[in-house]
């Protein structure tokens, strides 16, 4: 048998050998438990393993946990990210369950918001109806907490002087996906003078956080940056000293937390570090296939600003796009 055909065995055995014992380990965590008094969600079960989409989906199964009346109980996998201090185990809160019955959201009517979408529970964060914001207001003393205090330990705590953007601009919005847009700049504009009358501040900078690598290709970074460098003239234009970030996970994450505002053009990753935040946080989701969005949630989504995918033909023509987003 060849070299390379050892090396191939050794590598699948090495993989088999790991899911058997993450899957004992679930198996044993099972065993520990009353699945009666007990929601167990096993990230497993969840092939999207980017932050955004963990957190969307760790904090959606616990709210679904005390809206049945139970504790919550996880496997935390080992990521080198502050998650990694997450609890396994949150015991039931029954104001939370209380504060869930009186506005009348049940398992039926929150699967329902999540069907119009994928059904997934890493897609809970795009707050399309009155209801899904009621659910997550209902969540955020909960999740502000358990976010604190695994940032505090993971080191990550800090004092931020500026309000942040989260610019994403990558793998989107080339793909036209139907909840990923360009916002206009009037957007960001008055978003930052919302933060500053929320915060009784005036801020003369402004932090961006722009990574142009997730999931890209070279022609995508290229038009990002263009894209990237005009908002940026326009915000220097205001008065703004624009400070660009694009640092580790854990760090774009406690940086965007702890800002006094946050504003996202959308995105499960800027959601959770906003608005479960103390800051101000500010942004746009729409869906453009479908035609939603909340037009109830005025005290942090503004509508109005989005640039749609089907005004745009090719979003590598830079120059028209930008023609537009002015």
């Amino acid at each position: 048998m060849k070299f390379i055909e050892w090396i191939f065995i050794v590598i699948i055995i090495f993989f088999l050998f790991i899911f058997i014992w993450n899957f004992e380990e679930i198996e044993t965590m099972d065993d520990n438990i009353n699945h009666e008094n007990t929601h167990v969600y096993n990230t497993m079960n969840n092939p999207n393993n980017q932050l955004g989409n963990y957190l969307s989906c760790y904090f959606f199964n616990m709210g679904q946990a005390f809206l049945n009346g139970k504790n919550f109980y996880t496997d935390v996998p080992k990521t080198d990210i502050f998650t990694d201090y997450f609890p396994k185990n949150v015991d039931f809160d029954p104001l939370i369950q209380q504060a869930f019955v009186s506005v009348g959201i049940t398992n039926e009517s929150i699967q329902s918001d999540l069907d119009q979408i994928d059904g997934f529970c890493w897609s809970a964060w795009t707050v399309m109806t009155k209801q899904m914001e009621k659910f997550w207001t209902i969540m955020k003393p909960t999740v502000n907490r358990i976010l604190k205090d695994a940032l505090q330990k993971a080191n990550l705590d800090r004092t931020v002087d500026a309000p942040a953007i989260h610019y994403r601009c990558s793998d989107m919005p080339f793909g036209k996906k139907g909840y990923y847009h360009f916002q206009k700049y009037g957007f960001f504009k008055d978003s930052l003078e919302t933060i500053q009358q929320k915060t009784n501040n005036t801020y003369n900078k402004v932090y961006i956080f722009y990574c142009n690598s997730h999931e890209s290709s070279e022609e995508n970074q290229n038009s990002c940056n263009k894209y990237f460098d005009s908002l940026t003239n326009y915000l220097e234009s205001l008065g703004y000293e624009v400070v660009t970030k694009c640092q580790s996970v854990n760090e774009d994450f406690a940086t965007m937390f702890y800002a006094p505002g946050l504003i996202s053009t959308s995105s499960s990753f800027s959601f959770f570090a906003g608005y479960f935040s103390d800051g101000v946080f500010i942004t746009s989701i729409y869906d453009e296939p479908k035609n939603r969005e909340c037009n109830e949630c005025d005290n942090w989504s503004k509508s109005g600003y989005t640039l749609k995918h089907s005004e745009v033909s090719d979003y590598h023509d830079t120059d028209n796009v930008i023609s537009l987003l002015k």
